[in-house]
């Protein structure tokens, strides 16, 4: 049976800066941690978790910023559900041409 990858193995292959933090957490979340996570992957697993939590708090920061970047007056073709799984269809038709010419590109 071939062994699984650590987390560290998984992680980028290349040297980050680090920066030592210490923090207070619930006694159940360290001891969850330590029973879960071997001691050496602990750090890996840290930051992997809260590389994802900052990139969702991000994404939904630019969600927010954006809200009503798109009004319904300024697309009467796309009114009904029909319309919108019109264009869908259209979209996957022609999805597969040439764009260089919109582009203004020749490679």
């Amino acid at each position: 049976m071939k062994k699984p990858k650590k987390i560290s193995e998984i992680a980028a292959p290349y040297k980050v800066e680090k920066e030592r933090l210490n923090l207070y957490l619930p006694k159940s979340l360290v001891e969850e941690l330590r029973a879960r996570v071997p001691a050496r992957e602990r750090t890996q697993f840290i930051a992997d978790v809260l590389e994802r939590e900052l990139r969702r708090i991000r994404l939904k920061a630019a969600i927010e910023a954006s809200a009503g970047a798109w009004k319904d007056e300024d697309h009467p073709e796309m009114a009904t559900g029909a319309d919108i799984d019109r264009w869908i269809e259209e979209q996957r038709r022609i999805g597969t041409r040439d764009w260089s010419e919109e582009w203004n590109r020749n490679d």
